[in-house]
């Protein structure tokens, strides 16, 4: 560890496009990630194809890497923790994006506030928050919702229930697997009244990035079929 880098939880961003390393990569973030030689990550394999890209001759067979995701028991995971001492710069990783936002690396930030251990949130890309400042929605207030439930019955009554009593009048925005993107597009479009307006995030930090809010008339007049594709959805019952 170099004299500069501060001993402490780094939360390091990872790409979500191809196009997300010239929007963050600068040179604080380039000269702090070559000497951090301890991960907790959500894909092992995703960090180390990542770090190898930097091609910042980063020894990737010398790195201790935790993987740790939703279905990590929470006991392995102190375990792990357990064994780092104060003066150790630690990496947390997600699969893309910033860590801890829809993805388990809060709990190795949880530990490390426990630990009184210092916290370091490095800048980079979260599609949840480029979503809501692209959609032209309230960004005062919002609620992210994580996943929504898949099944019909229960699906159409959550989506009811995001504007009824005090959260009608917010910006409420969620995240789904690609392979549902039609079925939960049409849904929507279906069981929604015509005037709420809806944001597609797709793609972004890809060359074929297209982020387009307007309401479900209108996009039941374009008839899209999206694909298997990434989406950030934003809902609002606010009209332009």
């Amino acid at each position: 560890m170099t004299e500069n880098l501060q001993a402490g939880i780094y939360l390091v961003p990872l790409p979500i496009g191809p196009d997300s390393p010239q929007h963050y990569h600068t040179s604080h973030f380039l000269n702090i990630i070559p000497h951090i030689n301890v991960w907790v990550a959500e894909s092992a394999r995703t960090l180390r194809r990542y770090l190898s890209s930097l091609k910042l001759g980063i020894q990737i067979d010398t790195l201790q890497i935790f993987e740790s995701n939703q279905h990590t028991p929470i006991g392995e995971l102190n375990a792990f923790l357990s064994t780092i001492n104060n003066h150790t710069a630690v990496g947390v990783a997600s699969e893309a994006g910033i860590p801890c936002v829809a993805d388990p690396g809060n709990r190795v930030v949880e530990w490390a506030h426990r630990k009184n251990r210092i916290v370091i949130p490095l800048i980079g890309p979260n599609s949840i928050t480029m979503a809501l400042e692209s959609s032209g929605m309230n960004g005062q207030q919002f609620i992210f919702h994580g996943y929504p439930p898949i099944q019909g019955a229960e699906q159409k009554k959550w989506l009811s229930d995001l504007f009824v009593g005090p959260w009608q009048h917010y910006t409420h925005s969620f995240i789904e697997t690609p392979y549902r993107t039609d079925k939960l597009f049409n849904f929507i479009i279906s069981n929604l009244p015509e005037s709420t307006q809806l944001c597609m995030a797709v793609n972004l930090h890809s060359p074929d990035q297209i982020i387009k809010s307007q309401s479900l008339l209108q996009w039941k007049k374009e008839k899209v079929k999206w694909g298997k594709v990434p989406v950030v959805w934003v809902l609002s019952k606010q009209t332009y």
